[in-house]
């Protein structure tokens, strides 16, 4: 079954990264990287992956919107979070950059915010290797990890969100390992477990009932270092069942946080519902539509 690939998805915590905001909605500085990666500066990764959507030249005009666009999207969060009854900058805007040109990701990028969500390795490893010059900045990968391109997804991001199976943690506990003993990385690296709270279908993730099970394998790999859940949502205009499935992985979190401290974030809202994810508590909100616009065909 072809699974849903919705427009997916980090605040400020110790080991996260993050791209922050004042209350006017202009970016700010990042935090510190997570652990997983010594350093963000890759500038000796060299790449044979394709150029990202390199089709027609994007308009200057286009452009031009980016700056303007983040700070309208930091602006509704920092209000999300005044109505939720939140400290203003609990939540971090993550861009969604899946088939997004190279100009724009830079545009972005410029303006201050260095904080990335990509769904595709192929695409991950491209981009990265075209933005070395901007330091710093941190890239999670959001989207389904085939076992093939775990290695990618170590090398070149900073988090895994999508972490959904055993099989795949084991994998990345062994590769990062390896990374570790060769020099390569100095740290375990940082996974979320995906939760499909929805229960549907068309969407990867773990069962909220496996939850706990997964978290305990993970937490015991000494190379794998679990800093939160990431969720979907329901996918609907049912605003009670959004916030319910929302609400549900939060809950999850506060469980796991007891038994695994480092567990913290919860990557939850995008373009759409990201007022809904902050009054549930979501720390990472996942947004491309609004700071972008359509997203291109690959």
């Amino acid at each position: 079954m072809r699974k849903e690939n919705k427009e997916s998805t980090e605040p400020t915590t110790a080991g996260s990264p993050a791209a922050t905001a004042d209350t006017t909605g202009a970016a700010s500085a990042p935090a510190p990287p997570a652990p997983g990666r010594p350093a963000p500066a890759r500038s000796g990764h060299t790449s044979t992956a394709p150029t990202p959507t390199a089709a027609t030249p994007t308009a200057p005009t286009e452009l031009a919107q980016i700056p303007s666009r983040i700070d309208q999207v930091v602006h509704r969060l920092r209000e999300a979070e005044v109505q939720a009854g939140r400290s203003m900058g609990e939540t971090r805007l993550q861009l969604a950059v899946k088939y997004q040109p190279i100009e724009k990701i830079r545009a972005a990028l410029e303006h201050g915010c260095r904080f990335l969500g990509q769904n595709l390795i192929q695409q991950l490893e491209a981009v990265e290797t075209q933005i070395t010059d901007v330091q710093p900045h941190w890239t999670h990968v959001i989207g389904h990890v085939q076992s093939n391109k775990a290695g990618k997804a170590l090398e070149f991001a900073n988090c895994i969100e999508s972490l959904d199976s055993e099989r795949l943690a084991r994998r990345l506990d062994r590769l990062q390992g390896t990374r570790i003993s060769n020099g390569e990385a100095t740290e375990p690296f940082e996974v979320y477990i995906q939760v499909n709270s929805a229960g549907s279908e068309s969407q990867y993730g773990v069962a909220p009932e496996k939850v706990a099970e997964l978290a305990g394998i993970v937490s015991e790999l000494p190379n794998l270092r679990l800093g939160g859940l990431m969720t979907i949502g329901a996918h609907t205009d049912d605003v009670g069942e959004v916030a319910a499935s929302f609400a549900r992985t939060r809950e999850l979190r506060d469980e796991l946080q007891s038994e695994i401290p480092t567990c913290t974030e919860l990557s939850m809202g995008m373009t759409h519902d990201m007022e809904i994810a902050v009054k549930e508590g979501s720390t990472i909100v996942r947004v491309g539509t609004a700071v972008f616009g359509p997203r291109p065909r690959p």
